[in-house]
C-alpha cells in the first residue's frame, strides 16, 4: 500500500474530496484542525477551517508518473508538494500497551493474555468504541468496581461503549447486567464478554435522554460514565434517583462542574460515599442516606 500526503487548506480539501472519489481515489483521510476549549459542561472542540492540514490518499497500486500527473491536476498543486511512501498495512492495526490497575488487576490484549493470572485480568480487544482503559474516567470506575463483590447483584452500564465496565462487574460476580448506549455497540460488547468467558450481557441501543422512562426496572448498581450534563439529563429522564436502594457510580465529570451532579444526588436524598480524582476528571460513588 502507498500513502500520498499533501498539505492543503482544510476548506479546499472539503471541496475536492468528492472529485478524488470520482477519479478512483476511494481511501482518503484528513483531520480538521481543532481548538480545545472549556465550557460549563467540560471540553468542547472548535474547528479551525482556515488552517491547513495533511490530506492522506491511500493506493494499493501506485504508478508514479500517472498518479503524480493526475493528482497535480486534481489538487492544483506543484508536483514537489506530494510526498509518497510505501506503508505496511499491518501498521494500521492499532496496538495498546497493557494497563495496570489497582490491586494487581491488568487490562491486556488477547495475544498477551497468557502473561497474567486469569483471576485478575480483563482481556480487551478494542473495536473503536470508548472504553479502552486509558482514560482517567474508565480507570477510576474500574478501580471502584474491582474492589466490590457483585455476587448475585444486578447492574446497569449506561454509556457502555466497549463494555469494559460491564465485563469487570461480570468478573466480580454480577448476575444480571444491562448495557445502554446511543451507539450500535452490541457486537463489540458481546465480543468482549466472549474474550473474558463471562455470560453475555443484555445490550440496548437507545437515547436515554430523548426517550424518557425507558429503564423500567431497578438495579443494585448503576454505572454512568458519560459527561456532567448527560449524566444529569439521563438521571432525570429515567427517574433513576427514585431508586433509593441503588448504588450509583458516576464519572465523566470535571473538577469545575461535578458539583452539579453531587447537588442533584444530595437533593434526592443520596450522600457522596467516595470520590476519586485523576487530573481534572472526577468519579463519584453515591448511596441513599
Amino acid at each position: 500500500m502507498y500513502e500520498i500526503t499533501v498539505r492543503l487548506p482544510t476548506k479546499k480539501i472539503e471541496r475536492i474530496i468528492t472529485h478524488l472519489y470520482q477519479k478512483g481515489y476511494y481511501q482518503t483521510f484528513y483531520e480538521v484542525p481543532l481548538d480545545v476549549v472549556t465550557d460549563a459542561n467540560g471540553y468542547a472542540f472548535v474547528e479551525k477551517r482556515d488552517e491547513t492540514t495533511e490530506l492522506n490518499i491511500y493506493l494499493n497500486d501506485y504508478i508514479e508518473a500517472r498518479e503524480r500527473r493526475q493528482l497535480v491536476e486534481l489538487l492544483a498543486i506543484d508536483e514537489s508538494c506530494l510526498v509518497v511512501k510505501e506503508v505496511n498495512q499491518l501498521n494500521y492495526q492499532q496496538s495498546f500497551d497493557d494497563i495496570f490497575l489497582e490491586d494487581g488487576w491488568v487490562i491486556t490484549t488477547p495475544d498477551r493474555r497468557n502473561q497474567y493470572e486469569k483471576e485478575k485480568m480483563i482481556v480487551l480487544d478494542s473495536q473503536g468504541n470508548f472504553g479502552t482503559g486509558y482514560h482517567e474516567t474508565t480507570k477510576d470506575c474500574l478501580s471502584f468496581i474491582l474492589q466490590q463483590d457483585f455476587t448475585g447483584l444486578s447492574a446497569a452500564d449506561i454509556g457502555a461503549g466497549s463494555g469494559v465496565l460491564s465485563v469487570a462487574a461480570a468478573l466480580k460476580g454480577a448476575s444480571t447486567i444491562d448495557t445502554y448506549d446511543i451507539q450500535p455497540v452490541e457486537r463489540e460488547i458481546l465480543y468482549q464478554c466472549e474474550l473474558n468467558t463471562v455470560k453475555p450481557v443484555n445490550v440496548f441501543q437507545v437515547d436515554l435522554i430523548k426517550n424518557k422512562n425507558r429503564i423500567n426496572k431497578k438495579y443494585d448498581w448503576v454505572f454512568l460514565n458519560i459527561g456532567t450534563q448527560e449524566n444529569i439529563d439521563i438521571l432525570n429522564a429515567q427517574r433513576l434517583l427514585d431508586c433509593k436502594d441503588t448504588t450509583f457510580l458516576t464519572s465523566g465529570m470535571l473538577e469545575w462542574n461535578f458539583q452539579r451532579v453531587e447537588d442533584l444526588f444530595k437533593n434526592a436524598g443520596f450522600s457522596l460515599e467516595e470520590k476519586k480524582q485523576s487530573n481534572e476528571w472526577v468519579t463519584c460513588l453515591f448511596k441513599a442516606t
